[in-house]
């Protein structure tokens, strides 16, 4: 429930993100849900939220007069724009309008084809990111830690459906746990025991963090799942996490399909109209295509998949999103959570002391004894496991403070989108530049006949040839002894950090600031132009190399032959 604030009370309003709800069948007007955190001038902080119908969202067109281009610009003077302001819904027609384009009503909307005309700007910006937006510039100085609830479910491994036989969520001093009652069948005063057992096992958490535990057996998977979210949904965080929520996500999905529940009323906050509610799990590529074509398998902590829904909460990856806050660094042996909570807290999941486990390992086999013979320690495992969550993100501050600080006004779906997210901060810092600009789109189309003469954008990635390698392997086969191999004992990489989109920025590289663009140097080979290209940033080091292989002049080696022919023809003379 929305809870009701005195106005008079309010000091500053924080939106920690916006959901857009398309319109129900038959309707334009859309929906976004937004969730806030108040502060009153008593000190408090209160997480609530607030439905705003039909809001609309400026974009740019260039004025007729001014409509002297072919090409795409990066950016316009704001001199030169038009602003128009439509609803999420309606902006394909608004800017074919504002162009004085025909659409066809029976057409798809296409922003991206719409935004194959060089004449519009700032549409393709995000309205969520455009309402937080105006939260930030509103209330600038307002900017405190996100709060984080963990989840955790566990499925039955002995059956083929895997359907869930609990689910836990933890908020700092509040843990609920839903339970199947076939799963404790035959235990006698079970919540009782559990929570001598919570005690037993995870005292020292119960003590620091006030733990109160709740407890709550239920008849059906579709039931744990449902009144996990109702809790959410009470507490209000603003992160739900999971470690790994490919595998929650479509069990939780499935559990409710399965009991006939509708996913939308379960997952969308009680305060969004009923023709608003909706739910939709989006997964993340799991392939990528390399530099050189190769199609290559992405794993499951480089994903990033999004629960799209109008809830207090943003269900995230606690997984993908720790990679992808580190994701120049070297990559982790492991991402599990066992793994990450040794590396950074020195902790691991929980385990019990029995002689029954010494063998077992942690695999399937480890859980499969603990379903059939250890029920309720598998249970207080369940509940360290969100725990644990808690006391990782505590630490690194992941979701917290990096994650919102890093993702700025942008839509949390695009965080793993870093020119997505650059754009987003451009937008607003070129309207600040003097005289002001605004952001040009991206459309499906970003290429022209001319683009394509120049060298293509793909295959840069050129391995050094073996040639041109030191004859310096070991001398390692037995039988021939003074034979090297390419077997080196130590080698050495160097990468540049960071190369984009700093390199671009250094060097000013953008439309705008390009006034010719090289498509061919007679005589000089495309292999020979990526290679100069690559060198070309570092002109010093590398003038005498560029000037030889693009422009024809003589090598330093011709040079000292010329020179030593010519003090050899004066002697003579």
């Amino acid at each position: 429930m929305t809870a009701v604030i005195d106005k008079d009370n309010i000091k500053a309003v924080e939106c920690r993100f916006a959901v857009y709800c398309p319109p129900p069948p038959g309707s334009r007007n859309d929906y976004h849900f937004v969730k806030e955190i108040v502060h009153t001038k008593d000190g408090r902080t209160i997480p609530t939220s607030r439905g705003i119908t039909n809001f609309k969202r400026p974009f740019w067109i260039t004025a007729k007069n001014a409509r002297d281009h072919q090409q795409k610009k990066e950016t316009e003077l704001k001199s030169k724009l038009m602003e128009y302001k439509s609803t999420q819904t309606e902006l394909v027609w608004s800017i074919n309008a504002a162009l004085e384009q025909t659409y066809r009503n029976d057409d798809k909307p296409n922003l991206r084809k719409t935004c194959r005309n060089p004449y519009v700007y700032g549409a393709d910006i995000k309205s969520t990111a455009v309402i937080k937006r105006m939260y930030q510039e509103r209330f600038p100085d307002t900017n405190t830690p996100y709060s984080v609830a963990c989840s955790d479910t566990e499925t039955n491994v002995f059956s083929k459906e895997q359907e869930i036989i609990m689910q836990t969520i933890s908020f700092k001093d509040r843990i609920y746990t839903a339970v199947l009652a076939s799963f404790v069948a035959g235990f006698s005063d079970v919540k009782n025991r559990l929570q001598a057992m919570l005690r037993q096992h995870l005292g020292k958490y119960v003590d620091e963090r006030k733990i109160v535990w709740e407890i709550d057996i239920v008849d059906s998977e579709g039931e744990i799942v449902k009144r996990v979210i109702q809790k959410a949904h009470e507490w209000k965080p603003d992160f739900f996490a999971m470690w790994n929520i490919d595998f929650d996500i479509p069990k939780m999905k499935t559990a409710l399909e399965r009991c006939g529940m509708n996913l939308a009323d379960v997952f969308s906050d009680p305060s969004v109209p009923r023709e608003f509610r909706f739910f939709e799990y989006k997964q993340g590529p799991k392939q990528k295509k390399t530099s050189s074509g190769k199609i290559m398998p992405k794993p499951p902590h480089e994903q990033w998949h999004t629960v799209f829904t109008p809830a207090s909460f943003y269900v995230v990856d606690s997984m993908c999103a720790y990679k992808q806050i580190r994701i120049s660094d070297p990559a982790e042996a492991s991402y599990s959570l066992d793994y990450i909570l040794g590396l950074k807290l020195n902790l691991g999941k929980l385990r019990f002391n029995n002689p029954e486990f010494e063998n077992v390992g942690h695999g399937l086999a480890w859980h499969q004894l603990m379903q059939s013979k250890f029920q309720l320690e598998y249970i207080i495992y369940n509940v360290f496991d969100c725990v644990s969550m808690e006391l990782l993100d505590e630490q690194t501050k992941d979701l917290s403070v990096v994650m919102p600080l890093l993702g700025g006004s942008s839509d949390f779906t695009d965080f793993k989108s870093q020119p997505r997210r650059l754009v987003d901060e451009l937008h607003y810092f070129v309207q600040t530049v003097d005289p002001p600009r605004i952001m040009g789109t991206t459309s499906d189309q970003m290429t022209d006949d001319i683009d394509l003469k120049t060298i293509s954008g793909e295959d840069w990635i050129i391995m050094l040839p073996a040639h041109l390698l030191a004859d310096n392997g070991l001398k390692c086969i037995l039988e021939f002894p003074n034979l090297r191999t390419n077997l080196r004992r130590n080698v050495a990489d160097l990468d540049v950090s960071g190369s984009y989109p700093n390199g671009g920025a250094v060097m000013n590289m953008a439309r705008n600031t390009t006034v010719k663009e090289l498509i061919s140097i007679e005589g000089v080979s495309e292999y020979t132009r990526r290679m100069m290209g690559i060198n070309l940033s570092a002109g010093p080091t590398n003038a005498v190399e560029v000037c030889c292989n693009l422009f024809g002049m003589p090598t330093l080696v011709e040079m000292a032959d010329a020179f030593a022919q010519e003090e050899v023809d004066r002697i003579v003379a």
